[in-house]
């Protein structure tokens, strides 16, 4: 009988340990920047594009990061905050600085993350951004994401990305 005791006792505990305690996440969105990569894409009409794919990790404590599709017709007159919930800021470097480009001259990009559903959230986010022109040399660019209560995230920046020296006609 003593011999028994131990055993159930070991048992008990291997069982214990087996369960996975859910992590908590504040119910903001937190972002973590990971990667951005470049890579050249050929389309249906053998046209090269250049494209930038930024990597970053997210948590969502209540989950509600994420938006519904919007019907056709509507969201003309919506705020940018409810049409959409990822933004990008852009800095081109100019001379020895960074500047911040103005959104009428495509500084601002905008997207839709889709609707997610899950207590509590988090994953990895991959987002493709194409350039058919490459317009600046040395880039960087700052992002935040909003979930569906208006939670804004933290600001994140990524690596210096240089584009000076890439010629698509030449590849």
């Amino acid at each position: 009988m003593r011999n028994i005791v131990p055993i159930i006792g070991i048992g008990m505990l291997l069982l214990a340990s087996c369960n996975e305690i859910a992590p908590e996440y504040p119910d903001e969105p937190v972002i973590d920047y990971q990667t951005f990569s470049l890579f050249i894409t050929v389309d249906e009409l053998n046209n090269k594009t250049l494209v930038g794919q930024l990597s970053f990790d997210f948590t969502d404590g209540d989950g509600n990061v994420g938006l519904l599709p919007l019907p056709d017709s509507s969201g003309i007159n919506l705020p940018d905050t409810v049409k959409y919930n990822f933004f990008l800021q852009l800095y081109d470097l100019k001379g020895y600085e960074y500047e911040k480009v103005p959104e009428e001259n495509g500084g601002i990009l905008k997207y839709r993350i889709p609707y997610l559903d899950k207590q509590p959230l988090s994953g990895t986010i991959d987002l493709d951004i194409f350039y058919p022109l490459i317009l600046h040399d040395t880039i960087f660019y700052t992002f935040y994401i909003y979930d569906r209560d208006f939670n804004r995230s933290n600001t994140d920046t990524t690596d210096v990305i240089v584009l000076s020296g890439i010629n698509l006609d030449e590849i």
